[in-house]
């Protein structure tokens, strides 16, 4: 559905009186209604409530604008007690009891779709402007043609260096249109930009075996193809290296300080043996009961069950602050349990928790995080790792005050958790699929997943510190500027409305790292109804994975705006969202080009949908049963997200979703199995 449709039924559908809901009910009434007991009525028209609840006309006398009167007024009919217009009430069109469908209005007394629209395979389309149904359900303009007032129009003629693109006709420059390079469909890889008709490398970046990449940021071609950087450096302005802060020095890969590295005690490659700690840049021998040998900041007094390499092999990793770690055959965390009998740091802790929970810390179980701890630990021994605190805001840090925008599910139509047996929802609007309920159900299929909210917030004006102000305002470019929302390539500017963020959702978490972590894992799945016809537009929906690191830049460091819900191709950076369609593999669950040539929007990029729409199945992204209309919605399946965190030290990651551009039309994100690892990887989200 065109979102001009959208808009129009909302609007009519303001002046329908809905059947009376369930008992439980307690969804919102229309615009006209207000909630009497547990039904929604229209004061105006209602014998039993005539304007105020529980003012009941009584026998033989009627309802009209809200007062009892013995009669109707002329114009009017009394049915059910209450005096409506034959020629407009929904409920009662032409007379009293015949109820126009959800999707139509009454009009002088019959019920019809309004004008510009019309009844196709059950539902009320606009055929004003759709050049597949122009006019009506079967009129397809020929190609080369606009739908113009309902009716097939000559497009006329493209200017020089364009060509008439698609089943609508769009002009599009092949001279420098990426997804139509040279001629119609012929797009370009997502690394590659269209210059004069042909696909190159952008300025910024050369050719290595056909890949464009960057010899001044690439740590696999630093400076030239294939000259890759070693294990835990970076490629900075073409040459590998490390960068360490004041009072570190690279060593091996690695930054270090001196003074108190045992593996490079006083200078690189100098290591101290097993029972000695490096005091002063010196090597000195040390008492395990008395000292932290391994620097690792326990002593066997305070809990410390290995404190040199004599009886572990990474005595650093080995304290009351780690984690357990799996096949190890190591007691990580000293708490005398190993691997899987360590139930405390590997069996899931999500069963049984509210669908509408408003504990922020159940959130974070349901993703996978269970153990938790304090700020200021009373005693070395009582600073393990956990989350410390877990809240459910909006964009702008002020706290969440839309209950129906998140949610924790066993499942999501037929897609399932992938640890545990729960998951996390966020929305932009009902986080649920289209029967589940505490909250929702989402209202689709047929109706486009859409509730607005009414929730607008400005996230360039905030002072929270949990805001995502300073996301907004760091530029990271070629991927976002500063106050602009992120631009995938091909996609045009992203600054349109960057400020606002409508309906939106926060999960925050600060968590102490273990110490044997040096980065973390988790999954998600992202879903819109923006898709297909907005892919490329300025609807485009946002979704963040934002991590901060206060105690100071991890190694390998994390993105400079923080999001790590971001895909890498060569030289070039896609949101996570619908414009992963415009060019990517990734946004895969949907309807393809081949299965139905008039659902496809020309920005799709023909590489998206291949695993078609299957998953769409009862999340209410999918088409309407049995009408073979287009289908609501698509989604990426489930991707993988990394981030890198300085162990034992804290991190905090937020969590959000919003709608751009309106609050119609929404967007969901379901996440689960956060992992910790103890190696470092490559930030960012893959597939």
């Amino acid at each position: 559905m065109r979102r001009s449709g959208v808009l129009t039924w909302l609007l009519l559908g303001a002046c329908v009186v809905r059947p009376d809901p369930a008992p439980d009910a307690g969804a919102a009434c229309a615009a006209a209604e207000v909630r009497c007991g547990t039904r929604c009525v229209n004061k105006s028209e209602d014998a039993a409530n005539c304007g105020a609840c529980g003012n009941h006309c009584g026998q033989g006398r009627v309802c009209s604008a809200g007062q009892c009167l013995s009669s109707c007024p002329a114009g009017k009919t009394g049915c059910e007690g209450g005096c409506v217009d034959l020629q407009i009430n929904s409920r009662h069109c032409g007379s009293c009891g015949s109820s126009c469908p959800s999707n139509q209005a009454c009009l002088a007394g019959a019920c019809a779709c309004p004008a510009g629209f019309s009844f196709c395979g059950g539902q009320c389309l606009d055929t004003s402007a759709d050049p597949t149904r122009c006019g009506g359900c079967d009129t397809r303009c020929p190609v080369g043609e606009k739908c113009v007032s309902s009716s097939c129009t000559v497009t006329p003629p493209c200017a020089l260096d364009q060509r008439q693109c698609g089943d609508a006709g769009i002009c599009r420059d092949v001279l420098t249109d990426s997804a139509h390079c040279g001629a119609c469909s012929s797009a370009c890889s997502p690394d590659k930009v269209c210059v004069n008709g042909g696909c190159v490398c952008p300025a910024s970046a050369a050719s290595c075996n056909g890949t464009c990449v960057s010899f001044l940021l690439d740590p696999r071609n630093c400076g030239g193809c294939g000259r890759g950087c070693a294990a835990g450096e970076s490629c900075l302005a073409g040459v590998c290296g490390v960068s360490c802060q004041a009072g570190q020095t690279a060593c091996a890969g690695q930054c270090v300080i001196p003074s108190t590295s045992r593996d490079h005690c006083g200078t690189c490659g100098h290591a101290c043996t097993p029972t000695e700690i490096c005091v002063g840049g010196a090597c000195q021998s040390c008492n395990s009961l008395t000292t932290d040998c391994d620097g690792d900041g326990w002593t066997q007094t305070q809990g410390d069950c290995c404190d040199n390499p004599l009886g572990c092999p990474n005595p650093a990793q080995v304290n009351p602050g780690a984690a357990e770690l799996l096949n190890n055959f190591v007691d990580d965390n000293c708490n005398g349990l190993v691997d899987t009998a360590d139930l405390a740091d590997v069996a899931s802790c999500d069963t049984g928790l509210a669908s509408d929970s408003s504990l922020g810390m159940d959130y974070a179980r349901a993703l996978g995080l269970c153990r938790t701890t304090v700020e200021v630990p009373a005693t070395p021994q009582a600073k393990s790792w956990g989350v410390i605190s877990a809240e459910l805001l909006h964009a702008d840090g002020t706290p969440l005050s839309t209950a129906d925008a998140k949610s924790i599910r066993p499942r999501f139509g037929r897609i399932l958790p992938r640890e545990g047996s729960s998951m996390a929802v966020l929305a932009s609007g009902q986080a649920s699929d289209s029967t589940q309920t505490s909250p929702g159900p989402n209202g689709g299929p047929g109706s486009d997943p859409s509730e607005d909210l009414n929730h607008t917030t400005n996230i360039l004006s905030c002072t929270s510190a949990s805001c995502i102000k300073d996301w907004l305002i760091t530029p990271n470019p070629p991927l976002k500027l500063a106050n602009e929302l992120p631009v995938a390539p091909n996609c045009g500017s992203g600054s349109t409305q960057a400020e606002d963020a409508n309906d939106s959702v926060m999960v925050k978490l600060r968590i102490r790292a273990p110490t044997n972590a040096r980065s973390f894992s988790l999954s998600s799945f992202f879903f819109s109804a923006e898709y297909p016809e907005f892919v490329c537009t300025n609807f485009n929906d946002q979704v963040l994975v934002l991590v901060d690191t206060p105690g100071g830049a991890a190694s390998p460091s994390n993105p400079v705006d923080k999001n790590l819900l971001t895909y890498q191709s060569g030289n070039q950076s896609w949101p996570i969202g619908i414009n992963l369609a415009g060019g990517t593999s990734l946004f895969r669950v949907c309807q393809s080009k081949t299965s139905s040539l008039s659902c496809w929007d020309p920005d799709v990029n023909a590489q998206s949908c291949a695993q078609g729409v299957p998953l769409l199945s009862g999340t209410g992204y999918e088409a309407p049963s049995g009408t073979g209309t287009c289908v609501n919605g698509g989604g990426t399946d489930w991707l993988i997200t990394v981030g890198n965190v300085r162990p034992g030290e804290i991190v905090e990651l937020r969590f959000v979703i919003w709608d751009v551009g309106d609050g119609i039309l929404d967007s969901l994100v379901l996440f689960d199995n956060f992992q910790w690892d103890a190696n470092p990887r490559t930030p960012g989200t893959s597939g």
